[in-house]
């Protein structure tokens, strides 16, 4: 059991270390300061999550407690904008409830396949903190 829930949170620090990648990636191909800012910021939130992860794999502790808000499906009416220098601050924050919810998805599915009630619940409180997120991305949109 142990064993499962050590490579699930591997998993997930990963997703949050490419997620952290990739918002400094954009972050270094703009030249609008606005934007670049927006995208550090994002990075760093990533980062947070993934230094939470690695605390979390490394105290084994498997129970999380995040409260739950509504989702008022906001992200699945916004199509992700390309990427380019043009960006709008719309543009950033479109980027940012697309990548929010493909993690608050993929964690849904980790707690559907998990192995045991203890895991289920761990991902399940991971998609809450990922839908919070995407809520706090909403209102500064």
């Amino acid at each position: 059991m142990q064993e499962d829930f050590n490579k699930m949170v591997a998993f997930a620090i990963e997703q949050e270390a490419n997620a952290k990648i990739f918002y400094r990636n954009v972050a270094a191909r703009t030249t609008q300061k606005s934007i670049k800012e927006k995208f550090l910021k994002l990075a760093d939130e990533e980062e947070r999550h993934e230094r939470m992860l690695v605390e979390i794999l490394k105290k084994r502790q498997e129970e999380l407690n995040f409260k739950e808000s509504e989702d008022y499906g906001v992200a699945a009416t916004v199509e992700s904008p390309t990427i380019s220098d043009e960006m709008t601050l719309a543009d950033v924050f479109a980027i940012a409830m697309k990548n929010e919810e493909k993690a608050m998805l993929m964690y849904q599915q980790m707690a559907k396949d998990a192995p045991t009630p203890e895991i289920k619940k761990f991902f399940e409180e991971l998609a809450k903190m990922m839908q919070n997120n995407n809520m706090l991305t909403k209102e500064e949109a």
